[in-house]
């Protein structure tokens, strides 16, 4: 039952019932295949880990609830040999600093983007059609960061777009 006391807000996504998808096995590595388009910024000739490989450790430790670079990597050491391997992790895995290094050399607007368009593959599109009185309805959430300046001495601000339909953070 809906806590709204209107019943015409009741209404708020078209397919609000469905269980989440579960990921099949033609699907396994569309995370890792999504992030081979962001370019790789480290020097070819010290090159030992896959970018598209550390990127899909770092998204997924993320999801899993892993909030430092430390806890990323914690997270990366408890994989088992194999699911390492699937990965294209061959004699080892980086360390922590390697991580840190590599993570904070990429560019957030494209990796940003390269997220939001997978999502985007992994998300059902209603087959029912919509109701009437559906519409699309997009939450914007906007912040200042205390403390913290750009170059020039202005404030950083954070601005976030999420798609209340699917979940998705667009940009």
């Amino acid at each position: 039952m809906a806590s709204s006391l209107i019943t015409a807000l009741t209404v708020t996504t078209p397919h609000a019932s469905s269980a989440p998808v579960a990921v099949t096995d033609g699907e396994h590595s569309g995370l890792l295949n999504a992030l081979t388009k962001i370019p790789d910024p480290r020097d070819p000739r010290g090159i030992r880990y896959p970018l598209s490989a550390v990127l899909t450790v770092a998204v997924c430790a993320v999801m899993a609830g892993a909030s430092s670079f430390a806890a990323i990597t914690d997270w990366l050491h408890d994989l088992d040999e194999h699911a390492r391997i699937r990965l294209g992790f061959g004699d080892g895995v980086p360390v922590g600093t390697t991580m840190w290094r590599l993570l904070i050399r990429l560019d957030p607007a494209l990796l940003a983007t390269v997220l939001a368009g997978w999502l985007h593959t992994r998300t059902q599109q209603p087959s029912l059609p919509l109701p009437r009185r559906y519409r699309r309805v997009i939450a914007i959430d906007g912040k200042t960061l205390r403390g913290a300046r750009l170059p020039g001495g202005r404030q950083v601000h954070l601005l976030s777009v999420l798609d209340t339909t699917t979940g998705i953070v667009i940009a």
